[in-house]
């Protein structure tokens, strides 16, 4: 009996100290994000792209680049995985906020074909482009995400002119 009272003891003890360990999904969601840090892709949460204006819950991950010329002034979203928005030319994607004018359209057609299967958005900002996505790939998705965004942010420096 007593020994069952030690055990129960420690047990107790040690209950608070393991829900700070982190789980492997925790673990590696930890690392992908310190790895895109590094890689110069800022990593924040952010609300979904279809969201209305009084959702204010931050759900959604957001890999993004800042713009190179502080003039740069682009807004708009194209999101898919909702019916929120209106058609886009590129099939199973929508315009959700504002879209983008012509001049992106060539890219951003041949940018989304491209881009990791778990992103559900590309928005642009006054602060600067980047992607939602759902974190469920691995390292070379982030460098995909990175190569994809540094061409747009380029494209968008180049309308600006």
């Amino acid at each position: 009996m007593t020994w069952l009272l030690i055990v129960f003891g420690i047990a107790v003890v040690l209950s608070p100290l393991m829900w700070l360990k982190q789980s492997p999904h925790q673990k590696r969601i930890t690392e992908l994000r310190r790895w895109a840090n590094s890689r110069s892709l800022k990593v924040t949460l952010h609300r979904r792209p279809d969201a209305r204006d009084e959702e204010e819950r931050l759900e959604a991950v957001f890999y993004g680049v800042s713009w190179l010329d502080r003039d740069t002034n682009q807004d708009w979203v194209l999101q898919r995985h909702s019916q929120r928005g209106w058609q886009s030319d590129i099939e199973g994607w929508r315009w959700c906020g504002s879209q983008a004018s012509s001049d992106w359209d060539k890219l951003l057609g041949q940018t989304v074909s491209q881009l990791p299967s778990g992103v559900s958005a590309i928005i642009a900002n006054s602060v600067g482009i980047g992607v939602i996505w759902d974190e469920r790939g691995t390292f070379s998705d982030i460098e995909k995400i990175l190569e994809l965004l540094q061409g747009l942010r380029q494209k968008a420096e180049e309308i600006c002119l």
